[in-house]
């Protein structure tokens, strides 16, 4: 048996028969104490038979539009596409990179009961004008580049976010670090979208985030990359599980 990974108190209908139950076994503590009877078996029996079932009923017809958006979906999408391979270093490609780390944030959600929309399945990495049509109606939506410099030492992590995501920015820019064993770039992990030097990106300008997984072009950061992107992939995904539940 494999249960459902989500908190069942979030739901009116889980809450009102509880509380009816609390309420009525708070009665029967009282009258047992105070050897004074507040209700009787009969009336005990009729309560737990009918109303509490009617709050069960009562709350299922409560409309929660946040707990029933049968749209949500998030969307996790790689940088550059099969065509145009990023920054190279040596055999390794940035496209190919973080294709890889795509694929694994997607196995994680989909785990999770997430419903999600990618960019491609397995190597398939679609171009720009493909990802950001997925952000429409996604709850939030994420690209993975890697950066790189002419400085082969430059290392860090930072997730390009518009001012409203920094929060989200810097939660997915800090697990990836410390999986990494990385530090931060900018502000805490973020950089707005205006301070970057690569100026006005459309992917997020329609909305999306860009989390930079290191650089491919430091040696260490490469190595590190490789035999842990899985690990900071789970990671990413429980942030982002965690943002849309």
């Amino acid at each position: 048996m494999k249960l459902i990974n989500e908190n069942p108190w979030q739901y009116l209908s889980v809450k009102l028969p509880m509380l009816g139950a609390f309420f009525m076994l708070i009665v029967l503590i009282l009258q047992w104490a105070l050897d004074y009877k507040i209700i009787d078996g009969d009336t005990a029996a009729i309560i737990a038979s009918t109303v509490i079932p009617a709050l069960t009923w009562f709350g299922r017809k409560i409309a929660q539009p946040n707990l029933h958006n049968v749209n949500q979906f998030v969307t996790v999408t790689a940088g550059h596409s099969n065509v145009d391979p990023g920054a190279v270093n040596g055999k390794f490609k940035e496209a190919e990179l973080v294709t890889k780390f795509r694929n694994a944030v997607a196995h994680y959600l989909k785990e999770a009961g997430i419903a999600i929309k990618t960019d491609g399945v397995g190597s398939d990495n679609q171009n720009l004008n493909t990802a950001i049509k997925l952000i429409k109606g996604s709850d939030v939506a994420v690209e993975f580049h890697m950066n790189a410099a002419t400085n082969k030492a430059a290392y860090g992590i930072e997730t390009i976010a518009l001012p409203k995501d920094k929060k989200l920015a810097q939660d997915l820019s800090k697990v990836v670090a410390k999986a990494f064993n990385s530090k931060l770039r900018g502000d805490n992990g973020w950089i707005d979208q205006s301070q970057s030097a690569r100026g006005k990106l459309g992917f997020i300008s329609n909305g999306g985030l860009i989390v930079e997984l290191g650089f491919i072009s430091n040696e260490t950061e490469l190595k590190t990359f490789n035999e842990k992107y899985w690990l900071a992939a789970r990671d990413v995904s429980d942030i982002l599980i965690s943002y849309v539940k």
